[in-house]
């Protein structure tokens, strides 16, 4: 692609230290997480020189990788249940899936794979608001990587959290860009999707992503044949739970303090419409046998007729190969024990008011106030 190639013309071009510099230089920090900057750029200070070399050493074959033309999208708002079911898919071996080591060293990662198992020891054992399992090899979602070298991630908002609405309009919704600016999301999304495709030497790509929610028909231009999986959760679930995301998994990672908890609502509220909204509308260009939507409750109550219903409607063979994989896992996520909620008046009121479109439609009922 001349994309590509004219991204690699200059290969010190974007860097994570390049990049945090410039969020830094732009956005401003907190004070009280002066020390946390210093030791953010420290890494990344760290990592360049890897960074420099992997991109000589690679880009050649990164610049010739081709990418299967029908990867697997994984969609739907945060706390939906994306990543349960990415992991659960993931088990079948005949996709190529972003490992939370290729994402968070996306610049790196072949460079590193020779200290992985040091790596690893840095990782907590499990994520801090839903226990959900970590590992160095577990699936990661590619938005992540984009944060890590690219300016046009939405994710820049957990540790900036006061660009949130504009990174949203702009990196999620990808409203008010100029064509140049699409372009360059794009050179940089396929860049590293491009590597992971070396990567897996050029499996179909199995990719997990809340954000590409919103940019289905961005994701359609750039591969006509995308297959897309939207799983929708409880509506009031899927609120309390993000609140708990937002305050417990930005708090080890932000650079500035976090809104006051009115104004968090009121961002989870509008993004949750923005998302839906636009997947309504850009879902209509996807073909019937590229797009199935599917609950949490489905998959968590009968996950395997759910996995098959996604083969079968998407046409992806494979199936029974792969079952034992799928059962194995599910076996083993069998202690896993969700999140409660204490649910309040006020806040089941306003996921009625501002969310009553989904709830009617996907038939979900207020929760029994206690």
């Amino acid at each position: 692609m001349s994309t590509t190639k004219t991204m690699y013309q200059n290969p010190f071009r974007q860097n994570s230290l390049s990049t945090l510099l410039y969020f830094i230089t732009k956005y401003g920090i907190d004070l009280p997480y002066f020390g946390r900057a210093c030791l953010f750029l420290l890494g990344t200070a760290i990592e360049f020189p890897f960074s420099i070399y992997e991109d000589f050493a690679y880009r050649t074959q990164i610049e010739n990788t081709k990418i299967n033309d029908s990867p697997i999208f994984v969609i739907g708002y945060w706390r939906s249940g994306t990543t349960y079911l990415h992991n659960i898919l993931s088990q079948d071996l005949q996709w190529g899936t972003p490992s939370h080591m290729q994402v968070f060293y996306p610049k790196t990662f072949f460079t590193f794979e020779a200290f992985k198992s040091l790596l690893s020891k840095t990782l907590p054992e499990e994520r801090g608001f839903d226990k959900v399992k970590v590992g160095i090899d577990v699936p990661e979602e590619e938005e992540e990587a984009l944060l890590s070298y690219s300016k046009s991630s939405f994710y820049h908002a957990v540790i900036f959290p006061r660009i949130a609405n504009e990174f949203f309009d702009r990196y999620a919704l990808l409203n008010n860009l100029t064509q140049t600016e699409i372009d360059a999301w794009k050179k940089d999304y396929m860049w590293f999707l491009k590597k992971i495709s070396l990567a897996f030497d050029d499996r179909p790509l199995l990719l997990k992503n809340p954000v590409n929610t919103c940019r289905i028909s961005t994701l359609i231009e750039l591969f006509p044949k995308a297959r897309f999986i939207h799983i929708y959760r409880n509506p009031y679930e899927v609120f309390e739970s993000n609140v708990k995301m937002i305050q417990i998994h930005t708090q080890n990672m932000r650079l500035q303090n976090l809104f006051p908890l009115e104004e968090l609502y009121r961002g989870i509220l509008k993004r949750y419409v923005m998302m839906m909204e636009a997947y309504d509308a850009q879902s209509q260009l996807v073909p019937e046998d590229r797009l199935i939507e599917i609950s949490f409750e489905q998959i968590k109550h009968e996950p395997l007729k759910a996995l098959e219903s996604i083969y079968d409607r998407l046409n992806i063979s494979g199936f029974q190969n792969a079952l034992p994989l799928f059962e194995k896992y599910l076996d083993s996520q069998k202690q896993y024990k969700q999140n409660n909620y204490q649910y309040h008046p006020e806040t089941v009121d306003i996921v009625d008011r501002n969310w009553d479109k989904w709830i009617e439609r996907w038939g979900y009922q207020p929760p029994v106030l206690k």
